[in-house]
């Protein structure tokens, strides 16, 4: 086989033109294309490191936003539970200071109720000896008893003072007794009354039995005398007004 010398040198030639053609209008290009491609593959890559890195940051950051919730959320609840316990403790304090005030209220009122029982009682009590003794007295009472008291009555207003003369001799003047007094006993009471007063008086006698026994000598609003009932109930008011006044005798001696 005869080689073509001719053939060969044009197409070494022609791939020697081949190679300078590309060379001069491709190669570049090709370069420049695979330099542009690699820069866009690293580039993209370092923005998927950079990306991935935020990612991992915004991982971090919400897994530290995701812990710092639940601290909070916990101390919450603590706080929740804190003051959920201290308005309980509040709330039982209350309801034992208003338990303590109705029962300090309900132990005033018990002995505010005894007190006024016992005082009502004993006042009764004392009503009743006053009665009890009134009665004793009128059944004892007799003319020389009631003699007595008209004695005892006579002593008095001889040695009553002028300025209380005056007072009561305005006008007519009323005596009265639990029983009808002797002429005589009159007389002698008007005689000196009028012996007193220096001028005759126009007296006027009342028999009086719910006295019980005793005189008195009534005029101008005024009274004289000394009888069994005015000193009856001025002892039943000196009980009423010693027990009013002092309670808790009362209930300490019930006790």
């Amino acid at each position: 086989m005869l080689i073509n010398w001719f053939t060969i040198a044009a197409q070494i030639v022609n791939f020697l033109v081949l190679v300078w053609l590309l060379k001069h209008f491709l190669y570049g290009r090709i370069l420049n294309l695979i330099d542009s491609r690699e820069k866009k593959i690293v580039a993209g890559l370092a923005e998927a490191a950079a990306k991935e890195q935020e990612a991992g940051q915004n991982l971090a950051r919400y897994q530290a936003q995701l812990a710092e919730f639940e601290r909070q959320q916990e101390a919450m609840l603590a706080d929740a539970k804190r003051e959920a316990e201290e308005r309980r403790q509040e709330l039982l304090q209350a309801a034992r200071e208003q338990v303590h005030t109705l029962q300090a209220k309900w132990q005033e009122d018990l002995e505010r109720e005894r007190n006024t029982f016992l005082t009502e009682l004993r006042g009764r009590a004392a009503t009743e000896m006053i009665t009890i003794t009134q009665r004793v007295v009128a059944d004892l009472a007799c003319l020389d008893v009631q003699q007595c008291a008209v004695q005892v009555f006579l002593d008095k207003i001889r040695l009553l003072e002028n300025d209380a003369w005056k007072n009561i001799a305005q006008g007519d003047m009323l005596l009265r007794s639990a029983y009808d007094l002797p002429e005589d006993t009159r007389a002698e009471i008007q005689q000196i009354i009028e012996e007193r007063l220096h001028t005759p008086v126009s007296l006027r006698f009342e028999r009086a039995p719910e006295m019980g026994l005793g005189v008195e000598l009534r005029g101008n609003g005024r009274r004289i005398g000394w009888n069994s009932s005015s000193y009856l109930e001025a002892m039943e008011q000196d009980l009423k007004t010693a027990l009013e006044h002092h309670p808790e005798h009362a209930s300490a001696e019930a006790t």
